[in-house]
């Protein structure tokens, strides 16, 4: 069952698609009632984000040029099932970075399972989702407020990002080129992403498996600097070849290939 966060991807992700959608077709495509929907709807509207109407819904006219919610809307099952998995790799009591990005902040909702995190992240969305959990120390970073992607950027995120020393980084990517680079579409991304992998002993790529192919525009890091990919399914052909080549770990929910425990001996390396 999907939660709110990601139904809220979908439904605004159907609303990008067509100018109106009813009640039933947000239903059927987040799997969920009637009156769940009317109270997701309520909640998109008190944002701002959703115009209700009799049946149905539009997006707001302000929302439209947004880009966030059209990359969280899409492939959002193959997302969450990659957090399901971070869920189980990140053992408790662990430290680690938390990139910005769609792919991380359903994520976040799925570290909700573990107990005792220390969080450092310059994703506002991971960090609205995990900041009530007990036991958990959050720490939100500085900067520049880069709405596109609702992450924190700059020289100040950068040398708060340096104060730390973490097991993990966990990071996303818009796509991994064929000669293995990970890519963004924002050059403003890169240095607290490259920040984080510095100042983490180990570093975590959860993608989903459409992320393979050469999406985006700026080279932020080779895949070589990824000690674990976490995904959704086993990755195949070149792309399988590619993190064979490059020696980072595959977990996937068919073959998780690493335990919790061995996953906090593995970062205390």
């Amino acid at each position: 069952m999907m939660r709110s966060l990601e139904r809220h991807a979908v439904i605004l992700g159907l609303l990008r698609q067509q100018e109106h959608v009813t009640i039933e077709a947000m239903a059927a495509a987040c799997d969920a009632s009637l009156q769940t929907i009317r109270r997701d709807l309520n909640q998109l509207g008190e944002d701002g984000r959703v115009v209700r109407y009799h049946g149905g819904a539009r997006l707001a006219d302000h929302a439209r040029s947004a880009t966030y919610e059209v990359r969280s809307a899409s492939h959002v099952r193959e997302k969450v099932a990659a957090g399901q998995l971070l869920a189980r790799f990140i053992p408790d009591g662990a430290t680690l970075f938390i990139a910005g990005g769609s792919t991380l902040a359903l994520a976040a909702q799925e570290l909700r399972a573990c107990e005792g995190l220390t969080i450092v992240t310059n994703n506002l969305h991971a960090a609205v989702t995990l900041y009530d959990k007990t036991g958990f120390d959050v720490c939100v970073l500085g900067g520049t407020m880069r709405p596109a992607s609702g992450s924190m950027i700059g020289e100040e995120a950068v040398r708060m990002i340096e104060r730390y020393s973490l097991d993990f980084a966990v990071i996303g990517t818009c796509g991994i080129s064929p000669d293995g680079a990970l890519l963004e579409y924002d050059q403003s991304l890169v240095p607290p992403l490259l920040a984080m992998i510095s100042n983490a002993r180990r570093t975590v790529l959860v993608a989903d498996g459409s992320k393979f192919g050469a999406k985006g525009i700026v080279r932020a890091a080779p895949l070589s600097a990824v000690n674990h990919f976490v995904t959704d399914r086993a990755p195949e052909g070149r792309a399988a070849d590619l993190l064979a080549r490059t020696g980072v770990k595959v977990h996937h929910p068919a073959n998780p290939n690493l335990s919790s425990q061995d996953a906090a001996a593995d970062g205390r390396e």
